[in-house]
């Protein structure tokens, strides 16, 4: 689901409404407006996809429990996070998948009314059946008002033979679907919601939505199953302390001096952060099912600082790196 991150909401195809009162440790991450979820798993503590924070200022994504905004220090999530270019849209970020696609936000003060989402012990089992909560529109084509509601799946052997060996890890992905004629699902815009298996007779969370159909041009509720990062995946994670992950406080620019263009990093946030500066030029315009897409980066073989007699104009893209994750931002100018 990693289509509408950071840019809309979207929520559960053919989902069943969820009184908020049978979800309060549901989170919603928003900006202008909603663009991904998550559940509280500690009083202090939000479980959330990795693509949905990596980059992501405190002062500027906003935590919401229940409606009630919850300042937050900083997330954590693995430094061997990372996209998967679809095999039909190499070029399109957002059709995607990913991989160690898992974070944990650490609000500034612990959350006492709210009972937390349990986490899934022992994980999950193929056949068992799963829900996956979310909010906002209900489908491709909109509809919804933001209310929870909910997908009943069963966890599937489908995904190898959907998604081939070099998208889905069993070992990292949780593989949920609705094989009934309802076809429940989660849409693009859910990610980070919680995907969940019954244990002692509650719901326990068992992973986090991340990516789906989208990898092989579909929409969701058109088929392909839907792919969670595992929990169990990432235990040592869930409790840990340390560095957060960085974020730009200022943004990245190229500088010009006669045939020398520098890249300036910016100013970051993070502890003990490393740096790595690759060089891009912007690819033409180029026409996708009717849609005109502008600006994809295309990576050149070059990387440092500096940049002496490029052909063109080319603009820089700096990888900050620390403890807890890393970031990438391009340049907001090519010269």
């Amino acid at each position: 689901m990693l289509a509408a991150a950071l840019i809309a909401s979207a929520s559960i195809f053919h989902g069943t409404p969820l009184p908020p009162d049978q979800a309060p440790w549901l989170v919603t991450l928003t900006t202008r407006g909603p663009f991904c979820g998550g559940a509280l798993i500690a009083p202090d503590r939000v479980l959330t996809a990795a693509h949905c924070v990596a980059g992501a200022d405190p002062n500027r994504v906003r935590v919401r429990i229940r409606g009630v905004r919850h300042a937050w220090r900083g997330a954590r999530f693995p430094t061997t996070y990372r996209e998967i270019p679809s095999p039909v849209d190499p070029h399109n970020a957002s059709a995607s998948g990913t991989v160690d696609d898992l974070a944990v936000i650490e609000l500034s003060k612990p959350v006492t009314n709210v009972p937390p989402l349990p986490l899934a012990q022992p994980a999950p089992a193929l056949g068992e059946a799963t829900l996956t909560v979310g909010t906002g529109r209900t489908g491709p084509d909109g509809g919804g008002g933001g209310a929870p509601r909910s997908a009943a799946q069963n966890v599937s052997g489908d995904c190898p033979a959907a998604y081939g060996a070099n998208l889905f890890d069993a070992a990292k992905h949780l593989c949920t679907l609705d094989a009934t004629a309802n076809a429940s699902q989660a849409c693009a815009g859910d990610s980070g919601s919680p995907v969940m298996v019954r244990r002692n007779g509650a719901w326990a969370v068992a992973g986090v939505v991340t990516w789906g159909g989208e990898t092989y041009g579909r929409d969701c509720g058109e088929g392909l199953p839907d792919v969670s990062e595992r929990v169990d995946a990432h235990t040592a994670l869930l409790n840990a302390t340390g560095a957060y992950a960085p974020y730009a406080e200022r943004r990245v620019r190229v500088r010009r001096t006669g045939q020398t263009r520098r890249c300036v990093l910016g100013t970051w946030t993070g502890k003990n952060t490393t740096f790595k500066v690759r060089w891009y030029r912007l690819a033409k315009p180029r026409s996708q099912g009717g849609v005109i897409r502008y600006g994809e980066p295309v990576y050149l073989d070059h990387t440092g600082r500096t940049f002496t007699n490029p052909k063109g104009r080319v603009g820089c893209a700096v990888t900050a790196t620390t403890a807890g994750g890393w970031a990438t931002e391009l340049s907001y100018n090519q010269l």
